[in-house]
């Protein structure tokens, strides 16, 4: 991540590596809870834009950045509030990257039902393509109403036609008809 000029901290404001480290190693058990449940829930609102990061994750990368001089702490604010705008900025980024257009995994849409058993949707869901009987009824369909029409080589080009994904207006225009032939 790189420094933004536009929100340069003031050097004598900014926290040096010493009081970074020491703000780390004196975090209380219950502001690293809180930062834990906001790590959750920021975690809990990208939703699959998480990209399978978790809490631990987010918190990490907000204490890198700030170890690495990407986030700049104004120690005008307490270190927890700081890493609390860290992660809000990080995974708001991290929301902007993703691309929802992405691709399902079946490992993504997987849950688990109230008695304890795996759900997968995929299994029960129907394919848009007909299945072999009603391909074999549709095309027995066509081949009796090609039987009926055996003495009408009109009526056959224009099933033809129609089988070759012509439109009306092509068909009329390849066999020469008229709209109202």
């Amino acid at each position: 991540m790189e420094k933004n000029p536009s929100h340069k901290i003031p050097e004598e404001t900014a926290a040096t590596p010493v009081e970074i480290n020491q703000a780390i190693d004196t975090l209380r058990p219950a502001e690293l809870l809180r930062l834990k449940k906001y790590a959750q829930f920021r975690i809990k609102g990208l939703g699959r834009a998480s990209q399978g990061r978790n809490d631990e994750d987010l918190l990490y990368e907000a204490l890198n950045a700030t170890l690495a001089g990407n986030r700049q702490w104004n120690t005008s604010v307490s270190f927890p509030v700081h890493l609390l705008g860290a992660m809000r900025s990080i995974s708001s980024h991290w929301k902007e990257q993703f691309d929802a257009a992405e691709a399902l995994l079946e490992a993504e849409v997987i849950s688990t039902t109230s008695a304890g058993k795996a759900y997968n949707p995929y299994v029960n869901a129907r394919s848009t393509n007909p299945d072999s009987e009603r391909m074999m009824a549709a095309k027995q369909e066509v081949e009796a109403i090609e039987q009926l029409l055996a003495d009408d080589p009109l009526a056959l080009d224009i099933i033809g036609g129609w089988r070759a994904e012509m439109t009306g207006p092509e068909i009329q225009e390849a066999l020469g008809l008229t709209k109202t032939a």
